[in-house]
């Protein structure tokens, strides 16, 4: 069926033509869009070209002393920077330089101090040493004035601060010094008091005499005791050599034992030998052999005489070496235990000497620091080597750095044209006659202009069409009915079981093709979700309403996914549900109608537009941005934080 619009020629902002057979140019459209644009495009150019050029002049200060050609360049002093910065656009500087300004040229006398203000910049060049200085005015001779005065102002006000510091610290320094001659000199007197009075000699510790006789008695006391020691050890010796029958004589009697007993030794030695040969009775009555027995025995009694004689005479002189050194040790130890308390009380003079020592080196060491900070103070001449360098100066520039007359002349004449391109439309839509069209009812692919009455069979079918693109067209349609939760719930009620699955489904979140093609392996009734295959794949909720509908047609659609008439049967239950519910205008009541009811629901909930797809399925780019009217103005809330199920299927029964 053909509308009635589709016989009239297409108007619109890009034709002027004419319906009455008028030239173009002579046209109602025309005439406006003329009217509209030289008028704009008039105000637009004298506005542009009305505006005084400005133009910008500036200069460049190193705001630190300048590097040897011999050494290498220190860090950026940010701060040095910004307090220079201050000065520049201090007060007392820019009064100077107006001052200086007006004394060369009278017919600067009508400015202030607050259009210098106005008119000047300063700005740090980032991680450097570097300040450069602006002033923007239209007046592009007297800039570069306006900042050569100012940086000259300013370069005498840093010679006249750099002579004032130096002067200043000169006399600081001067009186730092007398006061630290003063001080040095009594802390010397001081000293030399204590060491008069204290007889202290030497500065060295272990110089003076109370501490070197302590640290003579203190390495006798020690000698003495090693001494002891050793005498102990030997008279230990001698008893356990005695204990354990050794030999012990003196020194010197050592060669006569030895003496006697090689005697001995020869004399047992040549009798041992008359034994092997002769009896021991011719032995005794032989004149030369008989005297050998005796010989022996009066020596084996000389040799232990001698041992118990020399036993007895080391052991004495041993015990009277022990209990020399005993004595000895005796002695140093009670003349080192007096001495300890004259060491003692000269060790706490002996500190405090060190005390005053010490602050006389302190105060010594400040004396010289201070000299040479006066010297460098002195002979440094710090005022011809000013912390500010003139890097470069302001010169008159030729070309205004604003406004840009030609982009803006271009801006006003592009403003211009689309105004009257709009002014067009908005004068065509505000006389436009609008022309009434009947609205069909749409269900699956069904067109009809025919009362609610006529049977289905009867309507006529239009050109078949994709379900799922019918249904984002109708989705992008801004006269897409939403119906309220009142309305699906009598809608529901009046439904058959085939037709309360399918409103539940769309109102789930799948769409019309999903609904058709939805088998029974993709229903799980005990996780209460649906698996949705295709070109969204995606899990969703289904909630106690719709899988209790699903329970009562053994968990399966109450419709066969692959029934070549599938279509038809969906569509008449919708129709006749809708027609049975007794709601008005029953045949807005599309499945297209139902489903953009859900996903309005969805973002009023204030979902994230692009979370939609994971509970809808794909939309076009241009349906999920029509959308955006239906969302509040808050942050847009994840899938977890708001309910997807909807009022409709939570309170039908």
């Amino acid at each position: 069926m053909k509308n009635r619009g589709d016989t009239h020629t297409p108007q619109g902002l890009y034709s002027f033509a004419s319906t009455n057979g008028k030239p173009w140019y002579r046209s109602r459209r025309f005439g406006i869009f003329s009217v509209v644009f030289l008028i704009s495009a008039t105000i637009g150019l004298v506005y542009d070209y009305s505006r005084p050029a400005i133009y910008r002049s500036s200069a460049t200060l190193l705001t630190s002393a300048m590097t040897a050609i011999d050494r290498e360049s220190g860090d950026p002093d940010i701060q040095h920077v910004a307090i220079q910065r201050q000065v520049l656009l201090g007060h007392e500087l820019i009064a100077e330089t107006l001052s200086r300004l007006k004394a060369a040229n009278k017919s600067l006398l009508h400015l202030t101090t607050s259009d210098i203000q106005t008119l000047l910049h300063v700005e740090p060049v980032s991680e450097t040493n570097l300040v450069e200085i602006q002033a923007e005015d239209s007046d592009s001779k007297f800039l570069p004035i306006l900042i050569n005065t100012w940086i000259d102002v300013y370069l005498d006000a840093r010679n006249e601060e750099v002579k004032r510091l130096t002067s200043d610290t000169t006399r600081i320094l001067e009186d730092e010094l007398k006061g630290l001659s003063d001080k040095v000199d009594f802390a010397r007197t001081e000293l030399e008091a204590f060491r008069t009075t204290h007889d202290i000699s030497s500065t060295g510790r272990e110089e003076n005499e109370a501490l070197a006789r302590l640290k003579g008695l203190t390495d006798s006391l020690n000698k003495a005791s090693e001494e002891e020691v050793k005498a102990r050890a030997n008279v230990d010796a001698i008893k356990s050599a005695i204990s354990r029958g050794k030999t012990v004589v003196p020194n010197e009697e050592k060669g006569s034992v030895t003496e006697l007993q090689l005697r001995l030794q020869n004399l047992r030695e040549k009798l041992a030998d008359l034994d092997k040969r002769y009896t021991r009775e011719y032995i005794n009555l032989h004149p030369e052999f008989k005297f050998i027995p005796e010989q022996i025995e009066q020596l084996e009694t000389t040799i232990k005489s001698k041992h118990q004689e020399g036993r007895d005479v080391v052991l004495a002189d041993a015990e009277v070496v022990y209990a020399a050194a005993q004595q000895t040790a005796r002695e140093i130890r009670s003349q080192l235990n007096e001495h300890k308390h004259q060491a003692s009380a000269f060790t706490t003079k002996f500190a405090k000497h060190d005390a005053l020592k010490t602050d006389l080196e302190s105060l010594e060491k400040l004396h010289r620091e201070t000299q040479e900070r006066l010297v460098q103070v002195r002979t440094g001449q710090k005022e011809k080597y000013p912390q500010v360098t003139v890097i470069s100066r302001a010169y008159e520039s030729r070309n205004p750095v604003r406004p840009d007359y030609g982009r803006d002349a271009l801006i006003a004449i592009a403003g211009s044209f689309l105004l009257s391109l709009f002014s067009v439309w908005v004068f065509e839509y505000l006389t436009q006659k609008k022309e009434e069209q009947p609205s069909p009812i749409a269900v699956f692919g069904i067109h009809s202009y025919s009362p609610p009455g006529r049977e289905l069979a009867n309507y006529p079918q239009t050109e078949s069409i994709p379900l799922d693109h019918k249904a984002n067209n109708a989705l992008m349609s801004p006269s897409s009915r939403e119906l309220s939760s009142h309305q699906l719930r009598v809608l529901l009620n009046a439904s058959n079981l085939k037709a309360k699955q399918l409103i539940s489904l769309l109102l789930s979140g799948l769409s019309v093709d999903e609904a058709a093609a939805l088998q029974p392996g993709q229903i799980d009734l005990q996780a209460a979700t649906i698996s949705v295959i295709g070109k969204t794949p995606r899990v969703i909720p289904i909630c106690g309403a719709l899988k209790s509908l699903f329970e009562q047609s053994d968990g399966q659609p109450a419709w066969n996914w692959d029934d070549p008439g599938l279509r038809i049967d969906l569509s008449a239950a919708l129709v006749c549900a809708a027609v049975d519910s007794g709601l008005p205008d029953s045949q807005g009541i599309t499945a297209e109608a139902i489903r953009h009811s859900y996903i309005a629901y969805l973002v009023r909930q204030g979902l994230r537009l692009s979370d939609l797809e994971q509970i809808t399925g794909y939309l076009e780019p241009s349906v999920i941005s029509g959308y955006t009217a239906y969302s509040p103005p808050q942050q847009g809330r994840h899938i977890y934080e708001i309910e997807l199920f909807h009022p409709a299927l939570i309170t039908s029964t």
